[in-house]
């Protein structure tokens, strides 16, 4: 890892089934999310034979680490999420060093690549997906905007073929007007479930996207958390990122990055 720093500082839906009337921005968006959620791995959801501390403990220090952040804990998931709600903001950066994306506890990461969809960079918090985050970077064609309306509107336009195979239940979406590096920035976030097989995956989610951060092109960063039994610990550290993580964002190059 390089480039990495912690740093301390500033710190209700109900869910509906998507219908072909919804106007086709909104039915983007929340195709988007699910979308997001699927490709993040919240399929995951691990299980080990390790032993235990008693419910209610908080994990032994050196049990932690970075393929189980929640430790030797009753329950790692609860026990992860708990500590990203407390730690300062850090970040993590791609393998080339040109985006920091902010993370809680920085150390605590991994940046892996996740299967099925085209982006950038992505991080995951313990091998079991406690947490998930993922960076695009999106070319623009020439003379065409990149404040972030535009980059929003442009990048849910691009997932909304991706998942259209989906029956989901998903919360309202609700939209947050931030600022970063002086201009507007809009925030979206979501909560809801995908029913796989047997099973019915709950999470909560949201996604920024940049204002003006390359000439060519537009930066989103996403984030997806699994509720398993913690919806709201999942909510607030959801939250978390859209009040006070989101404009931590720090690009390090003028033009647009490059996988290499």
């Amino acid at each position: 890892m390089r480039g990495m720093r912690a740093d301390r500082g500033a710190p209700e839906e109900r869910a509906f089934r998507l219908s072909t009337s919804e106007p086709a921005l909104v039915a983007a968006s929340l195709r988007f999310a699910v979308w997001v959620a699927i490709a993040l791995g919240l399929v995951a959801c691990g299980g080990s034979s390790v032993a235990r501390q008693p419910p209610g403990a908080p994990p032994e220090p050196t049990s932690v680490s970075v393929a189980e952040p929640g430790g030797d804990a009753h329950d790692p998931h609860h026990a992860a999420l708990e500590r990203l709600l407390a730690a300062p903001w850090g970040s993590r950066n791609d393998k080339d060093d040109q985006i920091h994306a902010p993370t809680p506890d920085w150390e605590h990461w991994k940046r892996v690549r996740f299967w099925g969809v085209k982006h950038f960079t992505g991080f995951r918090y313990g091998d079991d997906h406690h947490v998930m985050a993922i960076v695009f970077v999106q070319p623009v064609p020439p003379g065409e905007s990149t404040d972030s309306r535009s980059c929003m509107k442009r990048f849910e336009a691009w997932a909304w073929t991706k998942v259209e195979a989906f029956d989901v239940d998903l919360s309202p979406l609700r939209t947050k007007r931030r600022e970063y590096r002086g201009k507007p920035m809009l925030v979206k976030s979501v909560d809801g479930y995908v029913d796989l097989g047997l099973e019915r995956k709950f999470f909560s989610g949201a996604f920024a996207a940049y204002p003006d951060v390359y000439p060519d092109a537009c930066l989103i960063y996403a984030v997806g958390i699994p509720w398993r039994d913690d919806e709201a610990l999942a909510k607030r550290l959801r939250d978390r990122w859209v009040l006070e993580g989101f404009q931590r964002m720090r690009p390090l190059t003028k033009e647009a990055p490059v996988r290499k």
